[in-house]
C-alpha cells in the first residue's frame, strides 16, 4: 500500500484573490480569499464553489471567463498531482 500524500497549491484569481487548493485523501479542498472551504471529489467543482462563494468575486473583472480559467487551473493542478504522485 502506498503512502498517502497531502499536496497543496495556491494561486490568485483574475480578481486578485488568493485561491488555496489541497488534496486531502480522496477529496479536493478549495478556499478563495477569506471564504469557507469547499470539498469535492471533482477538483473543478471545489474550485468553482469556492470562487463563487466569495462575495468579492460577484462582480468579476470585465472580460474574465471564470469557467475557462477554473478549468485551466484544474487541469494544471491535476497534471501536477498525477506527476507528483509516482
Amino acid at each position: 500500500m502506498g503512502v498517502t500524500k497531502r499536496m497543496e497549491w495556491s494561486t490568485y484569481t483574475p480578481d486578485g484573490l488568493e485561491l488555496h487548493v489541497r488534496r486531502d485523501f480522496t477529496l479536493w479542498v478549495a478556499r478563495c480569499g477569506n471564504g469557507e472551504e469547499f470539498r469535492s471529489e471533482l477538483l473543478d467543482v471545489a474550485l468553482a464553489e469556492a470562487i463563487h462563494s466569495e462575495h468579492d468575486v460577484a462582480g468579476h473583472i470585465r472580460g474574465a471567463d471564470y469557467g475557462a480559467w477554473t478549468r485551466a487551473q484544474a487541469d494544471a493542478i491535476e497534471r501536477d498531482f498525477i506527476g507528483g504522485s509516482v
